[in-house]
Formats: C-alpha cells, structure tokens, sequence
C-alpha cells in the first residue's frame, strides 16, 4: 500500500506525456514483476491506434483482426491466455505483441476511462497468470492507473491549451506581419506615385526584392526618388522591424566617410575622445543604404566588399573584430559598369552589389504621371501650409506635360511648390506661373575677371540666380569633358568630391 501511495504521489511531478507513460510502466513492472506493461493511444483523428513503446505497431480501429477494438467498442476487459492467444494470429502486429505470452504467463486488456466513462487509452499487461488474476481485484492498481490517466489527460489538456496559445500567438503574429506589409505597400504606393506601366512594373518588382536578401542596386538619374526605393524596399522586407541607416558618399569628405562607415575607438585619432558606432554597426540586422555609391574610393570599396563577404569589420583603431548582419542597398546616377572599364569601380563589388539591379525611369520617359505627382505635391503643400489651391489649370498641365524635367520627380516638386506660393488660395494654378524668369539650362559666358553683360534687371533672387549661373558653368564643364568629373573638377579647381555634391545639389544630370 505505501508503494502504490508513492508511485501515485510521483505521477503528480510529470509534465510530459510520454515521460508519465514510461514512470508509469516502469512502476507497474517493478512493483508487480510483469513481463511487458503497454499504453496504447487513440491518435488524434480517432482511427487508428498505436503504442508508444514500439511505433511500428498500429491498429486500425474497425479492424476487429486484433482485441482492441472489441475493447474500445464494449469497454471491457479482455484477459487472455496463449491458448486463447491463438485465434488472434491474424495481425501482424498483434502477433508480435502477443508473441511475449508463454504457456505460464496471460495477457490483460483493460480500458481506461476518463471521467465521463468514455474509453481514453488501453493498457496491456504481460505477466505470470496469477499476479495477472489478482490484478483484477487489487483496489490499489486500480486507484493508480485512474491517477494515471487523470493525470495523462491534465497534460494533454495543458498540451492542447498551450498549442492553442501558440497557434493564436503566431496567427496574430503572422496577421501582423500582413498588416505591416500592407501598410508598407499603401506607403510605397502613396510615395512612389504613379499608374504608368513603368511604375507599376517597379512597385512589383520592390515587392519581389523585398522578399531575398539579396543585395540591391538602384540606378536611376537624380531626382526619380531613389532613396524612396531604398525606403520601400526596408519596409516590405524581414528587416522592416530593424533600422534603416542611409548615407550619401558624395556629400561626405572622402577623409571622414570611412569613420561614418565603420566608426572608430577613443583615441584613433586626434579628437576621437570616445569610442563611436559606425553606420555598418548601426543598420546591424536592418538595412544599410548607400546612395552615390560610386563615389566610395578603390580603399573604402575594398573594406566595403569585405563587410559584404564576411560579416566582419574593424573600427578605426580597433584591433578586434566585429559582425553586423546587414543588407546592402546601394545607389548611383552613374554608369557603373563604364566606372569598372575605367578603372574607377572594383569589377568583384560591382558584382556583389548587383545582384538585385533595379533601373528607376526619368519622368521624361512617364509623362503620364504628372498629374499624379502634382496632385500629391499640392496636397502636401496646402497640408503643410493649412492653403487650399484647388490644383492645376488644363492648360497649366498641358504646358506641364510638355517641358523638360532634367531633375525628374525633384524638379517638378519645386516648380508645383513655387506655382503653389503664387497661386491664391481657393484657386488652380495657371500656366503663367510657370514661365521660368531664368532658363534652367541658362549657359552663361564665363571670363577671367568679366563680369557677364547680360541684363540682371529680371533678377530678383540672387540666391537663385547664382545656383543657375553656377549649374550653367559645370554643365558646360562635364560636355566639354564627355561627362568625366574628374577631368571637368581639375579644371575648375575644385577636389571630385566637391564637384560630385555639388553635382548632386544642383541636380546636374550629364547624359
């Protein structure tokens, strides 16, 4: 009695199903030395049954071959002895479980019964013929395997509850997940603005880039709102919970760039008073853009393409090795592949960073979406500046839809933007509006120590009028040097870094 009343105490302590079964069977052929001692479960469709002891034994159900489901059906006890064993031979796997039984031994089928008397489990014992006997009338047996069942179905119901948790836990996961990809799809949409096809062939082909990690190269003339893609691209990604750190190369001297890129240790060098992070460690896990990527030098593309292979980095002055897990996208105006023939661009990081190329059209070649544009740019301006202008004039579109947009989607924002300052509130905006004072493609004459002699009486910016007549020089400049900055930059006396930001301030396209 006291050893039933500590196996059935144990029984208590076992969270996990087959761990209980196997206690229990252990027990049950230690205190009552039996030969076997078997569970045999239902699964969880009810048509089959099995033994967890030995998984090649399977039994169907409505297969009355074997005792089991005779069993199952009337709920009672089968006890069988070897010469009654022999008219159950059909079933292979029935046989092998019976073939333990010797002329000495028997074999005791009993049903467990849950609370509401419904058959649970079938236990199998396997022993001498009179301990199986005196089994039938031993009370404390009985108080044990309904201790064990209870607590065998306690954990199948903890196991089901916990299961359910689970699976409502990623569904709401996964629904938030649909959600944000949703969201980031809206946004993409509502930012990269328009219905032509080129458009939409675009936001299609974001949605798939998005998907990998494959590393992204976005190629597009200034202004057609690459770093919007890049933006896009981190949202609709895995990453899209991770930071999203961009960078323009060409707006930094290329004597800092590589301590924004990798950071340093206290004391690298004079003014590094303390230990600082650099982008790569910051977009760790998220998405690290680098826009004008071109204009990196062969150094920093070396270190670059090694981040990209390895994982690994060093900060300046450190002597240890660090990891960021990042994925690269990267952006340029230029032709990188003629950069490679020239000798300007590593031919190896070249190919690591086109994996996933992405060609963003000028708005010359989507004139269809001007109106989109306008539209969504007038809405920001009245939002942002509590106006109404009511939109544009068909005439004021048409002449739209006619010009030149050398700077794409970043010019025309600033002409609606102006149009919008001279436009009276409850009104459209009118042609008029945007009949340029100074041509954007003025070409001005420069002369050592002359002043130009055109008439300025029209002028009435100068800040304007010298960023015009500044752009004039340096487009000149590069068609006089077939594009070549660096050639174009000597000659103006300005370092190439400082030609290509201002370049990129300016918005000079050289085609």
């Amino acid at each position: 009695m006291q050893q039933w009343f500590h196996y059935t105490s144990a029984l208590i302590g076992y969270r996990d199903r087959a761990k209980l079964t196997d206690f229990y069977n252990s027990a049950l052929k230690e205190e009552l030395a039996l030969t076997a001692s078997y569970i045999i479960y239902p699964t969880d469709d009810g048509r089959t049954l099995f033994a967890t002891e030995n998984q090649s034994w399977v039994w169907d159900v409505n297969d009355f071959d074997h005792p089991f489901s005779h069993v199952l059906q009337q709920a009672s006890v089968v006890l069988l002895d070897r010469q009654q064993l022999v008219y159950w031979q059909q079933n292979d796997s029935f046989k092998q479980l019976s073939s333990q039984v010797d002329a000495s031994s028997s074999l005791l089928i009993v049903p467990l019964m849950n609370s509401q008397n419904h058959v649970t489990a079938i236990q199998v014992l396997i022993g001498e013929q009179k301990q199986i006997n005196d089994l039938l009338s031993d009370e404390n047996w009985r108080e044990f395997s309904s201790a064990f069942i209870s607590q065998w179905l306690l954990i199948r119901d903890m196991d089901a509850q916990s299961s359910h948790k689970k699976q409502l836990s990623d569904s709401i996961t996964r629904l938030k997940a649909e959600h944000q990809k949703k969201s980031a799809w809206s946004d993409m949409t509502c930012k990269l603005i328009g219905s032509s096809s080129v458009m939409k062939q675009l936001r299609e082909q974001i949605t798939v880039a998005a998907g990998s990690n494959l590393s992204v190269l976005i190629q597009g003339e200034t202004g057609t709102g690459k770093e919007l893609v890049a933006k896009a691209l981190h949202s609709l990604s895995d990453r899209c919970k991770e930071p999203f750190v961009a960078i323009n190369c060409a707006a930094i001297p290329e004597s800092l760039l590589e301590s924004e890129l990798f950071g340093y240790e206290k004391g690298a060098f004079t003014g590094a008073v303390a230990n600082r992070k650099g982008l790569i460690a910051q977009a760790n896990g998220g998405s690290l853009f680098l826009d004008e990527i071109g204009e990196l030098s062969l150094g920093l593309q070396a270190k670059l393409l090694r981040v990209l292979e390895t994982c690994q980095y060093r900060p300046i002055g450190s002597n240890k090795e660090q990891s960021s897990n990042f994925r690269l996208i990267a952006a340029t105006h230029v032709n990188l592949r003629q950069s490679v023939n020239d000798g300007g661009f590593r031919q190896d990081l070249y190919y690591r960073i086109y994996q996933y190329p992405l060609l963003l059209s000028s708005l010359n070649d989507r004139k269809g979406d001007i109106e989109e544009l306008a539209t969504y740019f007038i809405q920001q301006y009245n939002n942002r500046e509590q106006r109404n202008i009511l939109g544009l004039s068909p005439k004021a579109l048409d002449h739209l839809k006619e010009m030149s947009f050398p700077g794409n989607v970043r010019e025309l924002r600033s002409l609606i933007e102006v149009a919008c300052v001279q436009t009276e509130c409850d009104d459209f905006i009118q042609k008029k509006v945007f009949v340029a004072k100074l041509p954007l493609d003025i070409s001005l004459p420069v002369k050592d120590s002359v002043a130009p002699k055109d008439d300025f009486s029209s002028i009435d910016d100068l800040r304007i009028a010298v960023e015009l007549y500044e752009k004039a020089i340096i487009n000149e400049r590069l068609k006089q040097y077939n594009g070549n900055r660096a050639k174009a930059a000597e000659s103006l006396g300005l370092p190439k870094r400082t030609l290509a930001h201002k370049c990129q301030k300016l918005e000079i396209q050289f085609k």
